[in-house]
C-alpha cells in the first residue's frame, strides 16, 4: 500500500459517520472539522493536466479528484483540493501569470495555495504561495505531495509549513577563566 493510502486509510478511521474530525487547533481549541472527498478522476481528466503529473499527486487525484480538508462547517476555512478543471481555471485567472511550470493545485486558509512544479528540487516540487501572486515571496517547502499530505493531517490541518523550529545554540565547552 503507498503512502498515500496508508495516509487517508488512516484518517478516514478517525473521522466519523458525519464525516468530522475532532481536532486540537493552535490556539489549544477543540472542533469539529469536515472532511470531505471527491470521488475519483478519471483518465480523460487526468489528461487535460498540462504538465508532467508526480506520480504520487496523480495517484491522489485517481483516488481523490478534489475535496475538502480541515473545514469548519460553521466558519469555513478549510482547505480545498482543486479538480483538474479547477487547476486549470486557477492557472487562467486574467492578471495572474504564473510562472510556466507552476500549477496551483490547492487553496486555504484566506490565501495560501499549493503549488506544484515540474522541476525536483532537493526532496520535492511544492511550494506554498500567500494570495496577492507574488512569486517573488512564494516558499519552496522541499516535499513531495504525499509527505505534505501525511504532515498537513498530521498537523491536523496547521501550517506547520510556517512553524518555526527551535534551533538550540551551539554549546561551547571550552574552559573560560571568568567563571
Amino acid at each position: 500500500m503507498s503512502k498515500i493510502q496508508l495516509t487517508l486509510k488512516a484518517l478516514n478511521k478517525r473521522v466519523d459517520a458525519d464525516g468530522l474530525l475532532e481536532v486540537q487547533q493552535e490556539d489549544g481549541g477543540v472542533e469539529k472539522v469536515e472532511m470531505i472527498f471527491n470521488p475519483p478522476a478519471t483518465e480523460e481528466e487526468l489528461q487535460k493536466l498540462p504538465f508532467i503529473v508526480p506520480e504520487d499527486y496523480k495517484e491522489f487525484l485517481r483516488l481523490h479528484h478534489g475535496g475538502l480538508i480541515f473545514n469548519h462547517p460553521k466558519y469555513g476555512a478549510g482547505f480545498e483540493f482543486f479538480t483538474v478543471d479547477e487547476i486549470l481555471e486557477h492557472r487562467a485567472i486574467p492578471g495572474y501569470d504564473y510562472p510556466d511550470n507552476w500549477f496551483p493545485i490547492a487553496y486555504g486558509y484566506d490565501g495560501c495555495y499549493l503549488i506544484v512544479t515540474d522541476k525536483w528540487v532537493g526532496n520535492g516540487y511544492l511550494y506554498v504561495m500567500d494570495t496577492g501572486y507574488n512569486f517573488e515571496d512564494d516558499m519552496f517547502i522541499g516535499m513531495t505531495f504525499e509527505d505534505w499530505l501525511e504532515k498537513f493531517i498530521l498537523a491536523q490541518g496547521s501550517k506547520f509549513w510556517e512553524w518555526g523550529f527551535r534551533i538550540p545554540p551551539i554549546l561551547n565547552f571550552q574552559s573560560d577563566e571568568n567563571y
